[in-house]
């Protein structure tokens, strides 16, 4: 009887063990798939991309983000000779919307912004996660558009929780699911990544298939990508335009 409880005890934590190595393992593997020790020399990257958007059909819409490792972020979205402008520095962040008739730069929420400065971890969640704070759990295998994924759990606090999925033969991330409260709204955020390339020793998807349900079906085809750029930190201030009239 003893044998019989001492074996079923092994069994009951070896197993939780297990589970509990899986999610740093897969991690790691995903670190080490996508470029490892490289990530370590990016302060700063430049991305453009071309979107199309299911909420808005037919348009020609263009993507920039600029980020600075943990310091700012800049993201503009071009549609018909009009920008829209979001930035952060610091704990100050601002956009504009000259699609909604306000062209003058305003403040961000602070939710907003925090949001935003969450473009300036330019590793991802996922590297250094212990550090970050971030508790990971191994939920399981999920089909991903037929490839049985590795399920990977991340709470990151304050509301906020990520799903990652990991092809299990290259191990790169194929789907993230981000839950999120914003402005004292939950928000559920769908990604899928393909056309994986490698940029300077780094893995990079360079197609994200998003859906949310306030713009539908979004698909980002990435047109450059660029670490460590030369960078004017004042184009993430917000602008002063009290002169203007």
């Amino acid at each position: 009887m003893k044998k019989v409880f001492v074996f079923a005890l092994f069994m009951l934590l070896g197993g939780a063990f297990a589970l509990a190595q899986t999610a740093e393992e897969i991690i790691a593997k995903h670190i080490e798939a996508t470029g490892g020790d490289n990530w370590k020399n990016v302060e700063a990257v430049r991305m453009e991309a071309n979107i199309s958007a299911e909420a808005a059909p037919g348009m020609a819409i263009g993507w920039t983000l600029i980020a600075v490792r943990d310091k700012a972020a800049r993201m503009e979205v071009s549609v018909m000779g009009m920008s829209q402008v979001m930035a952060v520095k610091g704990e100050q962040g601002w956009s504009n919307n000259p699609f909604m008739g306000s062209t003058d730069p305003e403040p961000m929420t602070a939710d907003q912004t925090q949001s935003l400065m969450e473009q300036t971890d330019i590793d991802g969640t996922l590297i250094g996660y212990k550090e970050k704070g971030y508790k990971v759990e191994y939920v399981g295998k999920e089909d991903v558009e037929g490839t049985e994924a590795y399920k990977i759990k991340v709470s990151k606090g304050d509301k906020k929780t990520e799903y990652s999925y990991f092809d299990p033969k290259t191990f790169y991330e194929i789907k993230n699911i981000r839950v999120e409260e914003v402005d004292g709204q939950e928000v559920e955020s769908v990604t899928l990544y393909s056309n994986f390339k490698k940029v300077n020793g780094i893995v990079v998807p360079h197609t994200m298939n998003q859906g949310s349900p306030m713009m539908g079906n979004t698909i980002v085809n990435i047109t450059k990508v660029e670490f460590n750029p030369t960078i004017d930190m004042k184009i993430f201030d917000m602008p002063n335009t009290s002169k203007k009239k």
